[in-house]
């Protein structure tokens, strides 16, 4: 085992967020698509998930490991009918069913096999409102997983 964490190759990550995106998606607990990136720049708003880099935590002499990726799931929205509960709703949800059933049915690839998901920040506004109005909610959670040496 080492001792120290370190970086996880990205190539590795970007695959398991495309994953995560395409799971979360599939549990249909959002009202919304979740996107890997902003809907559009111009519009800004919507859903997505991004990576917030990703560790190695363990590596075993034969070559297999244990790792993290934690990741956020954004939510921009223009109006905020009912206050910023509203807006928290999807990103509670999703760490409640996290709660619940872990990664319950989430593929993230060959020799990988997910071990817990979890949320580790709760939701918040980001900045405030922007000069176009809009506002940002997010949520933090972690991914841990086993990968079996090549």
């Amino acid at each position: 085992m080492a001792d120290e964490s370190k970086p996880l190759d990205a190539t590795d990550i970007v695959q398991i967020v495309a994953s995560l995106q395409e799971w979360i998606n599939g549990l249909e607990i959002l009202d919304d698509h979740l996107w890997l990136e902003y809907i559009e720049e111009s519009a800004g708003l919507g859903m997505c998930i991004k990576a917030n880099g990703g560790d190695i935590l363990n590596e075993y002499v034969d070559g297999s490991f244990y790792a993290e990726v934690p990741f956020i799931v954004y939510i921009t929205v223009n109006s905020i009918p009912d206050g910023a509960a509203a807006a928290y709703k999807p990103l509670n949800d999703l760490g409640t069913w996290f709660k619940k059933n872990g990664p319950l049915g989430l593929d993230i690839g060959e020799r990988r096999e997910p071990d817990k998901i979890v949320m580790t920040r709760a939701p918040m506004d980001m900045t405030g409102k922007d000069e176009s109005g809009n506002t940002t909610f997010l949520a933090t959670y972690n991914l841990t997983y086993d990968e079996e040496a090549q």
